[in-house]
């Protein structure tokens, strides 16, 4: 077996496990935090965003008053993110690059609104802040986000789903 089929198969796991827990402190800082709780209550109603990665678990999810909702199924978003490579989502999930980096080097494909994208795009730097350490948050971030919660209630959400 080669390395690269392999190498693939490890980053689509590491995407599809780190979009999970993105999904569930998003969900859990939409609720928590007074930033992302505005951005959700403002979000459109009806309307979505989908996160996508080539072979690895993506999410939707739309905002509502009370926050940030996964949607169970996989439905098609209003607007989709959709990284062009597992590689690229990779770089992003595990902090090597930040979101603007991938955007400014085309590591992936914006459908829909970009009006509706920047939202939840502020939503994720901030998430990061959280769930990222210092010294790599710092290194991706423009600025660090001031912190509402403990970023051990974050985890603690993650990992409960709650």
């Amino acid at each position: 077996m080669s390395q690269k089929p392999l190498k693939t198969g490890l980053q689509q796991a590491t995407c599809t496990l780190v979009a999970e827990c993105l999904v569930r402190a998003l969900q859990y800082l939409s609720t928590a935090d007074s930033k992302i709780r505005a951005e959700a209550h403002n979000w459109p109603s009806g309307k979505t965003l989908r996160l996508e990665v080539p072979g690895a678990g993506g999410f939707t999810v739309t905002g509502t008053p009370w926050g940030f909702k996964k949607l169970d199924k996989e439905t098609a978003g209003d607007v989709t993110i959709l990284f062009k490579s597992p590689s690229d989502a990779f770089r992003v999930f595990t902090g090597q690059i930040s979101v603007g980096q991938a955007y400014a080097q085309h590591k992936f494909v914006l459908r829909g609104d970009m009006a509706l994208a920047m939202p939840f795009v502020r939503c994720v730097d901030i998430t990061e802040g959280y769930l990222f350490p210092e010294f790599l948050a710092k290194r991706i971030l423009k600025r660090l986000p001031e912190k509402e919660v403990s970023p051990a209630r974050v985890y603690a959400a993650v990992v409960l789903g709650k």
